[in-house]
């Protein structure tokens, strides 16, 4: 179907994949939001609605009361576009990179909101991978126990093996009680379809092997030239420094020639906020939240 005119929208289908490659192709994207594979993956948690003005493509998510448009995708005046959509009442843009915040910043007519749940983590990608110095002793020892205590093999999931990762994610659920978090079960739901459309979205996926068994997974894929994004890292928490293990080989098999990577965001979890932070990010990708003071 085709991407309807604004303000017309239709629900994001797997279809739209080739019209979302070109602008990305084009423009890539900085924040981690903007890969077709997580809007696409996440499109029913969401609620992703799409359509087309002046060029550019855009993407509103109606999961509530508001209107919360993600950044405008696409080449031009951006600042005007969002000013007429802004102009309607009940509509928000969320998700906001500082490239396009700093053209409403100074504006008087527009309350900007810095979003720091869903603030990007950016590395220097050799760093994660060689973990030098004092600051990573911690990670160091934790890697080096696990190798010296257990027998495993890192394996690079393609399409005739990708399939043995639901299984462990399946596993992983059973631990979390998935079905009972509504976020953990969007993610169940992200992750299906991460595997199910791995060759067409451009994804890489690894996997730690324990006696026969899957028990670690990495999903990522370029973000833009120099930048690797991870879009999901699993593992058995009972088994010490297999997250830590997972990460480091799934960076060193998969995202070396890449400058930097990132870990997305900590969606304001307190775990997961300590977990990214004590690998030492080089900076935050801010990402801003822009409503109009009318």
């Amino acid at each position: 179907m085709v991407i309807p005119l604004y303000p017309k929208f239709k629900p994001l289908e797997i279809e739209d994949f080739k019209s979302f490659d070109k602008v990305f192709r084009n423009d890539p994207p900085v924040i981690s939001e903007l890969t077709f594979t997580n809007l696409f993956s996440w499109r029913d948690a969401y609620h992703f609605r799409v359509s087309m003005l002046d060029d550019f493509i855009l993407l509103k998510s109606e999961a509530n009361k508001k209107n919360n448009f993600l950044p405008p995708l696409g080449i031009g005046d951006v600042k005007r576009l969002m000013e007429n959509i802004l102009s309607e009442a009940n509509n928000v843009f969320m998700r906001i990179p500082e490239s396009v915040k700093s053209l409403f910043e100074a504006d008087a007519r527009y309350k900007v909101f810095l979003d720091r749940d869903n603030s990007d983590y950016l590395f220097k990608t050799l760093e994660l991978i060689n973990l030098k110095g004092e600051k990573y002793d911690g990670k160091r020892n934790l890697i080096k126990k696990f190798k010296s205590t257990t027998t495993y093999e890192y394996l690079k999931l393609k399409h005739d093996n990708i399939n043995e990762c639901l299984d462990f994610q399946e596993e992983w659920c059973l631990l979390k009680d998935c079905e009972s978090i509504e976020s953990l079960k969007n993610e169940r739901r992200a992750v299906r379809e991460m595997v199910a459309h791995c060759s067409l979205f451009g994804l890489v996926a690894g996997a730690i092997q324990v006696n026969g068994k899957i028990r670690a997974l990495a999903i990522g894929q370029p973000l833009n030239d120099d930048t690797f994004v991870v879009h999901v890292l699993k593992a058995d928490s009972r088994i010490p420094g297999l997250y830590q293990t997972i990460l480091n080989e799934f960076l060193v098999h998969e995202a070396r020639d890449f400058d930097f990577t990132n870990l997305e965001q900590d969606l304001g979890i307190e775990g997961l906020r300590k977990f990214k932070l004590s690998y030492h990010p080089l900076h935050m990708i801010n990402k801003y939240t822009i409503t109009h003071k009318g």
